[in-house]
């Protein structure tokens, strides 16, 4: 299995995850406030999110098309996850915050390097009938 398919199934599986058991991942995540039903809108948001951005690297990698631009939209999302629990840093448990940031970074991390090794949408020069 590749790496790009390991990392999209990886994203679907925790997408999964915190769209069936909210509570069970926002707990996790952010301690006895992420268990809440109100937190739970949120952390299932956060699940159809991530089955997308999963789903989205699956679908173009099937159709052999860039996978550029969904590697990105990953990378954008987990750097906005890091900085939201860096925000909120004080307010967290330790132990949650920690598996948050390591998920976070560890998530950002993978599709960085995917997207290092990935070669770029090639501009092919376009032929015009004479």
């Amino acid at each position: 299995m590749r790496g790009v398919t390991v990392y999209a199934c990886a994203r679907i599986g925790f997408g999964m995850a915190a769209l069936v058991a909210p509570a069970i991942v926002g707990k996790s995540m952010t301690g006895l406030g992420g268990a809440t039903p109100a937190a739970g809108v949120f952390v299932r948001g956060m699940g159809a999110r991530e089955v997308g951005i999963g789903l989205s690297v699956l679908g173009a990698e099937r159709n052999r098309s860039s996978i550029r631009p969904n590697l990105l939209a990953g990378l954008i999302t987990d750097g906005g996850d890091v900085a939201a629990i860096i925000i909120a840093w004080r307010q967290l448990p330790p132990v949650e915050r920690a598996l948050g940031l390591a998920l976070a970074v560890g998530a950002g991390t993978v599709g960085a390097a995917l997207l290092a090794v990935t070669p770029g949408s090639e501009h092919r020069p376009v032929s015009v009938p004479r």
